[in-house]
């Protein structure tokens, strides 16, 4: 695996991965973090990026291409994996979209429906809006072009598609994804020990619920019983 490295300003240094080897960047990420390298601040993943943020005169960028070099050569992927977490996603799927991106694929809605909780997805990472997980490993068969007029309000677990890639909106926001569904669980909690539901590497599996099954998340979260207890576990588990 050809790793590239690049200085970003005085205190950052961008590791590049080839797009071929990108979907080991959330197994490497937890192990780069376990390290607690001398002088690094910060780690951030990208779709095909890892930017490590560090404190000079700690640290340097040649000091640390050198311990990154060595960590990366001797990281063991399948132990990573067993670090990452799997997380399920209730969603009703009644989005105001649904049937546009039926129309558009030429598809029941039933089968759009199907075809978006088959696969097991990958919180690449999270932006845009505070806990927003951008989610790889969409099917082929559901990439679909984004709104060509923009939501001035998207509701706050709007589960949507944009492009190659599938998200939920974590709080009210304008948005141009398409909305097909929308789930009860929040995915920020700022008043939280831990404010974002997803992590950057966590696996995603959406379930299709109903009405009913709804109301009966809705009333879990309100009286803030162990909800994420029920949805969170680990890969080795």
């Amino acid at each position: 695996m050809k790793i590239n490295y690049q200085p970003i300003g005085d205190q950052a240094i961008r590791i590049e991965f080839p797009k071929s080897s990108s979907a080991y960047i959330p197994s490497i990420l937890p192990l780069l973090r376990q390290k607690d390298i001398y002088g690094v601040t910060d780690i951030t993943p990208g779709l095909t990026t890892i930017t490590v943020y560090y404190q000079y005169p700690q640290t340097n960028y040649y000091r640390l291409e050198e311990i990154l070099t060595k960590l990366l050569q001797n990281i063991d992927i399948e132990k990573a994996t067993g670090l990452l977490r799997k997380v399920i996603v209730p969603v009703l799927y009644d989005g105001p979209d649904l049937k546009e991106v039926a129309d558009y694929h030429q598809k029941k809605v039933s089968t759009i429906i199907e075809e978006h909780t088959q696969p097991f997805y990958r919180v690449a990472m999270l932006g845009f809006l505070p806990g927003f997980p951008y989610l790889t490993g969409l099917s082929n068969y559901l990439h679909t072009p984004r709104r060509q007029d923009p939501r001035l309000l998207v509701d706050a677990g709007s589960v949507g598609i944009g492009g190659e890639q599938t998200g939920i909106y974590p709080i009210n926001s304008p948005g141009g994804w398409n909305i097909i569904g929308k789930t009860p669980l929040p995915l920020f909690q700022p008043e939280s020990k831990e404010p974002f539901l997803f992590q950057e590497g966590d696996t995603v599996q959406f379930i299709s619920i109903t009405e009913t099954e709804w109301s009966s998340w809705v009333k879990k979260v309100n009286e803030n019983r162990n909800w994420r207890k029920e949805i969170i576990s680990h890969e080795n588990d």
